[in-house]
């Protein structure tokens, strides 16, 4: 089972490939309802998990708000719980000079007690 969400003006581009067994966030992050959103990343990782040990995230925020910051550590903590902590790479990339995104990586690696690969690239447009 593979998974897309198209981008919109408030939600980020997801995609997972269950073949490969990556998940790619990529986007801004502000949806009206972050539940309703993020639910069915949880389904398709719920699928995943019985396919495969391992799972790659590759996560590329440009903004998020809060409550899409609780979401995102929230999704990301039922990943690590289905698949363990030494079967999760993260790679964490942000614009150059964007402290605030690369910071919330570094929260969310202590959190989860996971090392992120921190990919700083440069700003688009």
């Amino acid at each position: 089972m593979n998974l897309l969400i198209e981008q919109k003006k408030n939600t980020p581009k997801v995609s997972g490939d269950s073949t490969n067994s990556i998940l790619v966030i990529e986007g801004s992050s502000f949806p009206e309802n972050v539940r309703k959103f993020y639910d069915p990343v949880n389904d398709w990782l719920d699928s995943v998990v019985k396919k495969t040990s391992t799972l790659n995230i590759d996560c590329k925020f440009y903004y998020m708000a809060s409550s899409s910051v609780i979401a995102i550590l929230k999704t990301l903590q039922y990943a690590e719980r289905l698949f363990g902590k030494s079967n999760i790479s993260i790679k964490w990339r942000y614009e150059e000079d964007d402290d605030d995104i690369r910071k919330i990586g570094e929260d969310f690696s202590h959190l989860l007690g996971v090392e992120f690969e921190y990919i700083e690239e440069p700003e688009e447009g």
